[in-house]
């Protein structure tokens, strides 16, 4: 029998960071990266908002960019607490795996990890319980 309704699996996400790149799912990102590249390695969004920035949301892989400029986008940020009700929080949460140097970062407490170009910063305040961690541009890394 032909299943034209079965669901697509959603495959996690495996996002590997270095000091100047990203690479998820073994496709490299580079920041500032822009809207195509995104869909090309997160498919298209499930869903899109229209506020003082846009946000496109991927709920199936708790992963959401707010931008301004489509060809000039910082970070992509990922959920991994249900607690921040927000409507930018996906529907799912971040269920893959988050590597640096080989080595799986948890849910543990961290504020940021700069890697160099690139950093890792946490989602929520230092007060609060962690929501996730957002990836992009390292804002205090200056070209030696």
């Amino acid at each position: 029998m032909f299943n034209f309704f079965r669901k697509k699996k959603v495959i996690d996400l495996i996002i590997k960071c270095d000091t100047d790149v990203i690479v998820i799912n073994e496709k490299p990102i580079t920041f500032p990266t822009n809207y195509s590249t995104l869909i090309s390695v997160l498919g298209n969004p499930d869903r899109k908002l229209e506020k003082t920035n846009h946000y496109i949301i991927w709920d199936n892989h708790g992963v959401f960019c707010g931008y301004t400029d489509n060809d000039n986008i910082l970070s992509i940020n990922v959920y991994q607490n249900k607690q921040d009700r927000s409507e930018y929080n996906t529907k799912k949460q971040f269920k893959g795996k988050l590597l640096l140097n080989d080595e799986e970062i948890t849910n543990s407490e961290f504020s940021k990890i700069p890697l160099g170009k690139i950093a890792i910063h946490r989602l929520g305040s230092e007060s609060e319980i962690r929501f996730g961690f957002s990836i992009g541009i390292n804002k205090v890394y200056k070209n030696q």
